[in-house]
């Protein structure tokens, strides 16, 4: 089959950044992307300090689909997934502290 007979599925990552919680220490990003019967063994993840590239087939004629954009960058040496029953879990530590900390809020009218 080829690539333009392929069903390509893009997936939405639910991303969980922990910008709030500078003082603790909890800077990271946190992953979840459903993959719903994909084998851990077809799953191909790539992160660069700027983003994720995911790429996941699920049987012949199926690939799921995603890219994701960092606002900070990544620290890309200590990144942990783990995938479970369709689930793709990804923590993504970050190097830059909270760049919305010090500005003000748009007053809405």
């Amino acid at each position: 089959m080829t690539d333009k007979e392929k069903k390509l599925i893009w997936v939405h990552p639910c991303v969980d950044c922990g910008c709030d919680c500078d003082d603790i220490g909890d800077d990271h990003y946190h992953i979840n992307i459903e993959l719903p019967g994909v084998k851990k063994k077809d799953i191909n993840l790539q992160i660069i300090k700027f983003g994720l590239r995911l790429r996941a087939k699920k049987g012949k004629d199926i690939e799921y689909v995603s890219e994701l954009k960092f606002l900070c960058d990544a620290n890309t040496s200590d990144i942990k997934a783990e995938y479970e029953d369709g689930l793709l879990t990804v923590d993504v530590p970050f190097d830059c502290p909270d760049p919305f900390k010090e500005i003000e809020p748009i007053k809405i009218s």
